[in-house]
């Protein structure tokens, strides 16, 4: 094992705008190298024996056997790429009561290695289609975001130019907000079988890949499903042979390696890693301040903080391996509900 190493830089230009406000565009790239990674030398559980030269080597490493087969190999072979272009605009100055920064991200990260051992399950770099050929686990990062928006502000409300109600009460309110948009992020959709030549990755229970038979189309109609009707009422494992017009293919047979002859598809199929991006995500939290003065050293603030002011209900990746009942559909929420806390401070 050695250290793996990044390669990243910057070109960015910036311009000073009337009004105090800075506006900056920057192209930004990042990349890993010799990153850690794990390959399945001996393939998965119950893989055909010549793609498990491990257990003909040792008895005890026999085909089927559920963990014993099944060996795992830290090296250095993965590879991460970052390229994004990212705007900010800013005004730090508090002329016209008010101050605010936003900034825009158009990014894509690139990887075969999610973590540093790979990220876990169907999303992650873990459960490849073929255990013994990394590249083809290259893919937008389960963590990549493709596009981001946010937005701060600080606004110092007009109301102390009231000249008829008593300044204490009219002076020192205060409205901050802080806005936040972006795109969900990729998954993968997988099979509930391993597959006749590599067999099935017992060690994180994940599937093989399906075949695309056609694009799959999404829910419009908003809500927890992912999928369209279609997608979801057309995918049915095991009978998706390729002839049909699902949307999902997972032709299947019998592997005579697996323990009861169990059901794995044919092949692998060819849908990628992180083919699909999850439902997008926005927020809003709000606060409205009041500073009184009491004294030259002494003030008393009260807050009001509303987060998620608007109560909108995220929801999170959809399930994503087609053998579950609940296939396409997002079974929990992202996010907390709105939430509003008061507080009161004394400053001295």
């Amino acid at each position: 094992m050695r250290n793996g190493y990044t390669i990243s830089g910057n070109a960015t230009v910036e311009h000073e705008f009337p009004g105090s406000i800075n506006l900056q565009v920057s192209y930004v790239t990042n990349n890993g190298v010799h990153l850690y990674n794990m390959g399945y030398p001996n393939a998965y559980t119950g893989a055909e024996p010549q793609n498990a030269p491990f257990s003909l080597v040792n008895p005890g490493l026999t085909p089927g056997t559920m963990a014993m087969g099944e060996l795992q190999l830290f090296y250095n072979g993965a590879y991460s790429s970052y390229n994004a272009l990212q705007v900010q605009a800013r005004k730090n100055s508090p002329s016209h009561g008010i101050q605010f920064q936003l900034g825009y991200t158009w990014a894509k990260d690139m990887t075969d290695a999610d973590a540093v051992w790979s990220a876990p399950g169907s999303s992650g770099g873990v459960t490849r289609n073929n255990p013994q050929w990394l590249k083809c686990e290259y893919a937008p990062a389960s963590y990549s975001v493709n596009k981001r928006f946010v937005a701060n502000f600080e606004y110092e409300l007009p109301f102390g130019r009231a000249q008829s109600l008593p300044k204490r009460l009219t002076q020192g309110w205060k409205a901050l907000g802080i806005l936040a948009f972006q795109t969900g992020f990729p998954f993968s959709v997988v099979g509930p079988y391993g597959t006749l030549q590599y067999g099935f990755d017992s060690l994180n229970g994940v599937g093989a890949r399906p075949f695309l038979l056609q694009k799959a189309t999404k829910n419009t109609a908003g809500g927890t499903q992912f999928f369209s009707n279609a997608v979801i009422a057309g995918t049915q494992p095991g009978t998706n042979d390729g002839t049909n017009p699902n949307f999902f293919g997972i032709p299947t047979t019998t592997s005579q390696y697996l323990a009861g002859g169990t059901t794995v598809q044919t092949m692998p199929g060819n849908l990628g890693r992180n083919t699909f991006t999850g439902p997008s995500w926005s927020n809003v939290d709000f606060s409205l301040i009041k500073d009184t003065r009491i004294t030259e050293r002494m003030s008393l603030q009260l807050r009001a903080e509303f987060f998620n002011v608007l109560n909108q209900a995220i929801f999170g990746t959809p399930t994503s391996n087609i053998g579950n009942p609940t296939f396409g559909t997002s079974t929990y929420t992202a996010t907390p509900e709105r939430q509003i806390q008061f507080g009161l401070r004394f400053i001295f």
